[in-house]
């Protein structure tokens, strides 16, 4: 081979190269000491650079692909999604469980009122008046129209029994149970389907003292 084709040869070898590696991508970061580096091997770049990477688009072609859509905002996206889904499942379990938790709360108020009923602690009743009816009459109007009642509540079993609820609002809740009058003298037992209704004051399930003193 000539001198004159030899050289032509190499020059085409060096365009060829200069070709193959002007098109390829050309990936930049600085390292931890402040050095600038480039490579055009993506897989050579030390894992926790590939974050900074810069890229030089030499070839034509989405590079957005490979460097700037990271495993991490992927799963963003999946998580902002699943969250963007499930809220209004998650609320309304959420408010089904405090519904339930209200409506038993004031089941136990009336337990509560119905157990002090029985037992004639007509002042520690009372309290469990709501504050309307403590304004419309005096704690010891109450216990003496209490005391002179010729009935009372029955024991044992036969004080309250089957009882529901109905939710209204979180400080408004209707109480329907049977509970059981009878005669403090001695008598039969006299059942009543009754609704109470029970309000949350200061913390307190309180129902109407004056529907109380109106029971037989």
């Amino acid at each position: 081979m000539g001198g004159g084709t030899m050289r032509v040869a190499l020059i085409l070898f060096f365009i060829i190269f200069i070709c193959s590696t002007g098109w390829a991508e050309t990936y930049r970061w600085v390292d931890e000491k402040g050095t600038v580096n480039f490579t055009q091997d993506y897989g050579s770049i030390p894992e926790k650079y590939r974050d900074q990477v810069k890229e030089k688009p030499d070839k034509p072609g989405d590079l957005r692909s490979k460097t700037n859509e990271t495993p991490q905002k992927k799963i963003k996206g999946d998580s902002a999604k699943a969250f963007k889904e499930s809220p209004r499942k998650d609320r309304n379990e959420v408010q089904q469980v405090n519904k339930r938790k209200i409506e038993s709360d004031a089941a136990e108020g009336l337990k509560t009122i119905v157990s002090l009923w029985k037992d004639e602690k007509y002042e520690a009743l009372y309290q469990y008046g709501t504050d309307k009816n403590k304004v419309a009459i005096a704690k010891e109007n109450f216990v003496r129209k209490m005391k002179k009642k010729n009935w009372g509540l029955a024991s044992s079993w036969e004080t309250i029994q089957d009882i529901e609820t109905r939710f209204k609002n979180p400080t408004l809740v209707y109480v329907t149970a049977r509970v059981g009058h009878k005669l403090k003298q001695g008598g039969n037992v006299k059942i009543l389907t009754e609704t109470y209704q029970m309000t949350l004051e200061d913390g307190v399930w309180k129902t109407d003292l004056s529907k109380i003193m109106g029971a037989p």
